[in-house]
């Protein structure tokens, strides 16, 4: 099995198939594989009859730079919405992602939050900004998020952390 070759795209189509179903770990997604085998050999139409093992799986994953994925799918979305003209309730949230986490220990603990808008009309996500704790606030962020944007037609729902004057503000 050493030496087996795979198509990227293969690859990267098990891997989000994998994700989709909630496997998010390499471990969850190389289970995904074995488990799904058949279906997915069948289904890919993959002449060699195996699929990626683990060592594949982390490579492929960790030659993704996610900032470009990121800034792609932003793009293909926005150029969507942009066509959209009617009214629309933007919902705006920020989740801390717990396996960022470090200063276990400290007070002030530091973690990367992503800080998300949600298009209750599409139903897509149209803005994304991930944020380090000890450089700058999710409150601040949003705010600048919300300054750099077209407000025209736009309803914003936040939680309650930003109710305070500079967002009303804006």
């Amino acid at each position: 099995s050493q030496g087996r070759r795979h198509e990227l795209w293969v690859v990267l189509t098990i891997i989000i198939l994998a994700l989709l179903t909630g496997n998010v770990s390499y471990k969850q997604i190389t289970s995904f594989c074995k488990a799904e085998e058949e279906k997915l050999i069948k289904m890919l139409s993959i002449t060699s009859k195996t699929l990626p093992s683990y060592s594949t799986i982390r490579r492929v994953m960790l030659g993704i730079n996610i900032i470009d994925i990121q800034s792609i799918l932003t793009s293909i979305i926005n150029n969507y919405y942009s066509k959209k003209s009617q009214e629309d309730w933007i919902a705006i949230d920020g989740k801390s992602l717990k396996n960022t986490l470090t200063d276990y220990e400290e007070k002030s603990q530091n973690m990367l939050n992503v800080v998300s808008w949600f298009s209750q009309e599409t139903k897509l996500i149209i803005k994304v900004e991930i944020q380090e704790n000890k450089k700058k606030s999710e409150i601040a962020v949003v705010l600048s998020m919300i300054e750099n944007c077209d407000l025209s037609n736009k309803v914003f729902t936040l939680d309650a952390l930003h109710c305070n004057k500079e967002i009303t503000k804006t």
